[in-house]
């Protein structure tokens, strides 16, 4: 019996494990320590719009959520299944109890996966069937290490990380929101 994965340091990738009798593939954050998961509920909490575009995407939807329809609720009830094994019972600390995205930030995990059967990953067509899934988890995986591990600026940026792309500036509102909490 192995088990192969995906495994960087720097960056939090898919991961593919093969057992006899079972593969399953699969990407997130699975138990993560309590400064990447405040961090991802900082996240839900100023831009919850992000992960819920991530989410409603739909390769994301067909192979990893069950095929439910583009409705962002129906999404979100179908990913949190897929993550309500220790799930808070309650509200995080520091967020209200009303707060509209409180069932996404009572979570502890943020993971989607699949199982497979033998006949999808063997023979001809299996590597493309596993490219294919983890493809589809790229903008998942994309989004969490935005969050959890931003890239440094580059030599193009001011240090304050402007550069005229507003998918970066969301990110450096948490950032910034994240170095305030600390001093």
């Amino acid at each position: 019996m192995q088990n192969y994965g995906c495994l960087d340091l720097k960056r939090f990738e898919g991961y593919l494990g093969l057992t006899p009798y079972v593969v399953f593939a699969g990407a997130g954050l699975w138990h993560p320590d309590a400064g990447p998961l405040a961090l991802l509920r900082r996240a839900v909490d100023l831009k919850p719009h992000k992960l819920k575009q991530v989410l409603t995407d739909p390769g994301l939807r067909k192979e990893f959520l069950g095929g439910v329809p583009k409705d962002e609720k129906k999404v979100i009830k179908a990913f949190i299944r897929h993550n309500e094994e220790n799930m808070l019972k309650t509200k995080p600390k520091d967020f209200p109890g009303d707060h509209p995205d409180i069932e996404l930030l009572r979570l502890r995990n943020y993971t989607i996966g699949k199982k497979l059967i033998d006949d999808e990953v063997l023979g001809s067509k299996g590597l493309e069937r596993i490219a294919g899934l983890l493809g589809c988890l790229t903008p998942f995986v994309t989004y969490l290490n935005s969050v959890v591990m931003p890239d440094e600026p580059s030599s193009g940026e001011d240090a304050s990380g402007d550069d005229d792309d507003d998918d970066n500036s969301d990110d450096n509102d948490i950032n910034e929101a994240e170095e305030a909490d600390e001093s």
